[in-house]
């Protein structure tokens, strides 16, 4: 097993203050940028969520089959295998699976023009987010495609 290929999962639970009322969700984030999965594991931290980080789509595709994931962040930009397509595979695979209820597929991207939603739409994202991605708006998408309790932090 090539360890590169497999996972990183961080667990967030541990540093949950206020969060007794929230849902443990299981999120995935595809990313190759290190830095993008830093942002978004420090917005998880007080949050009782548990994040697993796939490197690339192929890798994305992969742990979509094995593991159920509340949501999705997608960036649409990476080596091996790009968003579009690893989005495009796992709803071949969800309509497969006929009791598959599709899970929300955010795209993450640096594309802010109009074109650029539309594409990660007709690839199947449920919605688009543009980086850099605010605290705000990332908790805001987590909240509105989740059916769990309001996912803000207390103050």
């Amino acid at each position: 097993d090539d360890p590169s290929k497999k996972p990183r999962h961080t667990h967030l639970s541990e540093t949950v203050r206020d969060g007794a009322g929230q849902k443990n969700l299981s999120i995935m984030v595809a990313d190759d940028a290190q830095d993008n999965i830093l942002l978004i594991q420090a917005y998880l931290k007080k949050t009782p969520h548990h994040l697993t980080v796939a490197e690339n789509g192929a890798i994305a595709v992969e742990q979509f089959k094995q593991h159920r994931y509340d949501i999705v962040f997608m960036d649409v930009q990476m080596p091996v295998m790009d968003g579009y397509t690893a989005t495009r595979l796992i709803r071949a695979w969800e309509h497969e699976q006929n009791d598959q209820i599709p899970v929300p597929i955010i795209a993450l991207t640096a594309n802010a023009l109009k074109e650029d939603e539309q594409r990660s739409l007709e690839a199947g994202c449920t919605s688009h987010l543009t980086k850099p991605i605010r605290k705000s708006m990332f908790l805001a998408a987590l909240e509105h495609y989740s059916s769990s309790t309001p996912l803000l932090e207390a103050p």
